[in-house]
C-alpha cells in the first residue's frame, strides 16, 4: 500500500502503520457516538489496487456506518483524485520517474480537514519525533477510546489508539488538559481553531471544493493562527493542490545535495527544481525524495 506509506501521516495516531504486514489501522469515530477500528489493506498493482477494509465494532454495522467509513477510507486514500496528468508528466521524464506513473501519487490524509490542519501545525517548528509526541497526546488526552483501545472495557491483547479528538472536545479543554497533551505554544492555536470551527465561523471541509482557487485556500490557510508557508504548502498538499512546495529543512538539505553539489542554493533557486512539474511540483517532489528515501533505507 504505497499509498499508507507515503509520508508520515501513515505513524501519527490514531493511524499506526504496520509495515510487515502491510497494513494500515486506525481508530475513528463515525456518527455522534461510535468509534470503530479499522484495519486496511490493499492487494494488486498500484493501477488496479484493490482495497480491503475490515471493521471491529460492538453491536450492529448499520448501512449508514458503513457508507461512513468507505467515505473516509476513500478521501484518507485520495481514490477519487485523478492524476492521469502527473502520471503522463511521469513518463515523459521517463528514467527513475517511469514507477510513479503506475498509479502512484496518492499521498494519504486524514478524514476530516479539521484533524489535517491540526496535525500539520504539530509539525510545525519542531523535528518529527516531537510532531508524533505532540499528536499521541492529544489522542491519548482528549480522544475517545474504541472497543479495544486503551481505556476501553476490552481484554484484548491488542492496544489500539483513542480516535482523533472531535472538534468539540479540543473547543472545551482546558489548559491543563492541553498542557498535558504538550501542544506548547501550539495550544491557543489548536483551541481557537477548534472554537472556530465549533461555531460555525470556519468551514473547513468547504476547502475541498474545486471551485475555489489555490491562491484563496492559501489566503485562508495563512489567516490561521500557527499555519506560515510551509505548513500552508503542506495543507495545499493534503487539500489535493500541488502547485506549491513546503521549503523546509527538509526540502533544502535535499536539493542541495541532490542538485547543487552540496552547496546550499537560495530558496528561489530551490523551488526552480521542480518548476516543470508546474501545477504537480509538490508530487515531483515527493517522488524524487522517496525514491531516495527507499534507495537509503
Amino acid at each position: 500500500m504505497g499509498t499508507a506509506y507515503s509520508h508520515g501521516w501513515a505513524v501519527l495516531h490514531p493511524n499506526r502503520w504496520d509495515g510487515p504486514r502491510a497494513r494500515l489501522t486506525r481508530t475513528q469515530r463515525i456518527g455522534p457516538d461510535r468509534v470503530f477500528h479499522l484495519t486496511i489493506r490493499g492487494t494488486g498493482p498500484p493501477a488496479r489496487r484493490q482495497i480491503r477494509v475490515e471493521v471491529t465494532h460492538r453491536g450492529r454495522l448499520a448501512a449508514a456506518e458503513k457508507a461512513a467509513i468507505r467515505s473516509s477510507v476513500r478521501r484518507m486514500l485520495r481514490l477519487d483524485e485523478d492524476l492521469s496528468e502527473f502520471h503522463a508528466l511521469c513518463l515523459e521524464a521517463g528514467g527513475r520517474w517511469r514507477p510513479a506513473a503506475q498509479g502512484l501519487g496518492r499521498l494519504l490524509r486524514s478524514p476530516t480537514v479539521f484533524e489535517d490542519v491540526v496535525k500539520t501545525i504539530c509539525t510545525t517548528n519542531v523535528q518529527w519525533a516531537g510532531t508524533k509526541s505532540m499528536v499521541r497526546s492529544l489522542v491519548d488526552q482528549l480522544g475517545e477510546p474504541g472497543p479495544l483501545s486503551a481505556g476501553g472495557d476490552s481484554a484484548a491483547a491488542e492496544d489500539w489508539p483513542a480516535a482523533f479528538p472531535t472538534v468539540e472536545a479540543i473547543a472545551r479543554a482546558d489548559d491543563r488538559t492541553l498542557e498535558a497533551a504538550r501542544l506548547g505554544y501550539r495550544a491557543p492555536y489548536v483551541r481557537e481553531l477548534a472554537k472556530r470551527v465549533a461555531n460555525g465561523e470556519l468551514d473547513l471541509e468547504a476547502w475541498l471544493s474545486p471551485d475555489t482557487s489555490t491562491e484563496e485556500l492559501r489566503r485562508s490557510l495563512l489567516a490561521i493562527k500557527g499555519i506560515g508557508p510551509y505548513a500552508a504548502a503542506t495543507m495545499l498538499m493534503l487539500l489535493g493542490r500541488y502547485d506549491q512546495l513546503a521549503v523546509d529543512s527538509v526540502y533544502r538539505t535535499f536539493v542541495a545535495e541532490t542538485y547543487f553539489g552540496g552547496k546550499r542554493p537560495s530558496d528561489r533557486e530551490a523551488e526552480q527544481v521542480y518548476s516543470r512539474w508546474g501545477r504537480w511540483k509538490y508530487l515531483g517532489y515527493w517522488f524524487d525524495l522517496w525514491q531516495t528515501s527507499d534507495a537509503e533505507a
